[in-house]
């Protein structure tokens, strides 16, 4: 997969992005070969027992300014060899990136890739959101049966709250989790497009600097000057035109992304609308409800306070005519 692609169904958008570029990332450079341990010194027994046993040092020849001068050489021009190679892998990691750029998702695939990851991210709070709505719209329908008209507006006053948030769990943090998901994306492609550029650039810069030391190492080594001459200025090409392709390459890949994440953006947009007009329509709904509950509950309780009125005025004529027939007995 390629680190801008978004395929439904397939994980979260980030996992598959830094799978693509782990898998870039797996051109990696051999490391340089470690010398082998210099050897250690000699040594010899003494053969006469009757002596104590002596150990003998050998004493090297001290090598010639021209030997120490070859020996450099050699180590001048390895070392040249392995700055070349260490810069043709990066600039090679560069191409496989920006090649990677071209095998990406349909843009309208991945703005629903989008959706349906942001979905995922929200599902546990609007799921939330709409159990706390129903609870409090539960609680609303009973708060009529206490007889207090207070209760009631302040049930319903709660059940609105909780529709509201179960409106922006479903459309505004919805619409944002998606915005959030391409911009991450955009910008771990960019990156990972600029480091891979940086990596090309130092190791094209290092080739050319190690074109130099050659240079020096032939020029003491008595290489004629017409031939390290020449060979720096081959060598000097080399590595600049790898700098100006590796930044040629990251120019390319800039511009592959802001035109791909453009026309992603282009296709979500609309998505993002329509996920915050259904979180409306969804909204108008429980308010509706939320309005039916109240209007239920307040004739409830309602009622309550009228049964109740009329059970405080009967006790109250019962009570009036008891004493008026204990007077009158």
């Amino acid at each position: 997969q390629h680190p801008c692609s978004v395929v439904p169904n397939r994980g979260s958008i980030m996992a598959r992005l830094f799978l693509a570029v782990a898998m870039v990332s797996l051109l990696c450079l051999p490391g340089l070969a470690q010398p082998a341990p210099a050897p250690a010194d000699s040594t010899e027994q003494d053969d006469d027992s009757t002596q104590p046993a002596e150990k003998e040092a050998t004493t090297a020849p001290k090598p010639s300014k021209e030997e120490l001068a070859k020996q450099a050489l050699s180590r001048a021009t390895e070392a040249h060899k392995e700055a070349l190679k260490h810069a043709d892998d990066a600039i090679k990691k560069l191409k496989a990136f920006v090649h990677l750029l071209d095998d990406h998702a349909d843009a309208k695939t991945a703005a629903s890739g989008l959706e349906e990851s942001a979905q995922k991210g929200v599902e546990k709070s609007a799921e939330d959101a709409e159990s706390t709505f129903q609870s409090r719209l539960r609680t609303l329908a009973k708060s009529g049966s206490g007889g207090g008209s207070k209760e009631v507006v302040a049930a319903a006053k709660k059940a609105n709250r909780a529709a509201k948030d179960v409106e922006h769990s479903a459309g505004d943090d919805k619409a944002k989790a998606m915005r959030k998901q391409r911009n991450q994306i955009q910008k771990a492609t960019k990156e990972e497009a600029h480091t891979l550029a940086r990596e090309a650039r130092e190791g094209a810069h290092a080739a050319v600097k190690a074109a130099h030391t050659l240079e020096r190492a032939q020029r003491h080594a008595g290489v004629k000057e017409d031939i390290y001459e020449r060979a720096l200025d081959r060598n000097e090409r080399i590595g600049e035109g790898m700098e100006d392709q590796a930044q040629d390459l990251q120019d390319k890949a800039e511009d592959k992304i802001e035109r791909y994440f453009g026309t992603v953006e282009g296709r979500a947009e609309p998505l993002e609308d329509d996920v915050r007009e259904e979180s409306a329509k969804h909204f108008a709904g429980e308010r509706r409800a939320v309005r039916g509950e109240k209007k239920q509950a307040g004739e409830e309780a309602q009622k309550v306070r009228a049964a109740a009125k009329k059970a405080a005025a009967d006790a109250k004529a019962e009570a009036k005519a008891a004493k008026a027939k204990e007077a009158s007995a």
